[in-house]
């Protein structure tokens, strides 16, 4: 298959550093004029703590964009051990809870829309990102990385899911699990404790169903709402989170098999390349225009499940490289 229209012109004139620099290495391009302008831009926002601003309040860190961007970093080759992520593990270490999780900073008023968002209690994703990164800077085995698996592995509810906040797992039905959070942490439980484990089992028997029900939502052309019902046109982050939860994710789930010989996933890969707009990109459900981020994040998912060729797609990003 093919895109509808060329989205890179969009992602490129209207994504920021962290969209763009995340675009060129995953073409290659990562050691491009761009590219490092792109990196030095983002270098220039870290704070002198480590930390990087937050997209609520520039004045105030952000534990998602410190721990994301930090990640960012080490993709693009800055070493662990070096000033920038150093400083950044020494931030994020010093603000683990109690429970062995990480929530938002205290000082942000955050949206009241963004529900999977928390200053109070720990965030089941966002522990899971921290664990990514402490893996990926060699503290897999340390106490604070041991300790937010301990309370992920404790946050899966007796349905098999989480939610995207860690209070009690069993306070609710089963809508009360995040299919987001289910589908990240259930495969980098697989990938920490191996496909027999009893917990990335349970998790991988929901996101099964899942993503069962995201095919079947394709099928009839819409998804019903969970909390009232209501039908709600397909979009971009229904149709790549259970398989790509962020743009940095290593892709676990389309490694292990769901990918485009699936037809669920097939099924949605064509839904994605449907709902393209007609400026390039794809705008999800929460956003009034469409998202240079989430369009390189469509691309992303496209690619890796096999819908589109990456050599086809090379020379429009290459373009960009300067």
């Amino acid at each position: 298959m093919n895109l509808k229209t060329n989205p890179f012109p969009l992602i490129f004139s209207q994504g920021g550093e962290v969209t763009r620099l995340a675009c060129l290495e995953f073409f290659g391009l990562g050691d491009s004029h761009t590219a490092k302008d792109c990196l030095v831009a983002l270098i220039k926002r870290q704070r002198s703590d480590g930390a990087f601003p937050s997209q609520f309040d520039p004045d105030h860190w952000g534990m998602q964009e410190t721990v994301r961007h930090a990640l960012l970093l080490l993709g693009v080759g800055l070493p662990p051990q070096g000033v920038n992520v150093g400083s950044a593990v020494n931030f994020i270490l010093s603000h683990q809870r109690p429970d062995g999780g990480w929530c938002e900073n205290r000082s942000l008023q955050l949206p009241p829309e963004r529900t999977w968002l928390s200053t109070e209690w720990s965030i089941t994703w966002l522990t899971a990102d921290v664990v990514e990164f402490l893996h990926q800077v060699g503290m897999g085995e340390s106490a604070e990385c041991q300790a937010a698996v301990r309370m992920l592995r404790a946050t899966q509810n007796r349905h098999g899911g989480w939610p995207s906040l860690a209070r009690d797992p069993d306070d609710g039905p089963d809508g009360a699990s995040d299919p987001d959070a289910t589908a990240q942490i259930a495969f980098l439980m697989g990938e920490l404790f191996g496909e027999d484990d009893p917990v990335h089992f349970k998790g991988r028997q929901l996101f099964e169903s899942y993503l069962d029900e995201c095919a079947r939502d394709v099928e009839r052309g819409y998804r019903i709402r969970l909390r009232d019902g209501k039908k709600e046109a397909l979009d971009v982050y229904g149709l790549t989170h259970l398989l790509l939860s962020w743009l940095l994710e290593p892709p676990r789930r389309i490694q292990r098999g769901y990918d485009a010989s699936d037809p669920r996933v097939k099924q949605m890969m064509e839904a994605l390349i449907a709902v393209q707009g007609e400026d390039g990109g794809w705008r999800p459900f929460f956003a009034d225009e469409t998202s240079p981020l989430y369009t390189f994040l469509a691309v992303k998912v496209l690619v890796l499940t096999g819908m589109l060729a990456r050599e086809d797609l090379e020379a429009d990003v290459r373009a960009y490289a300067i």
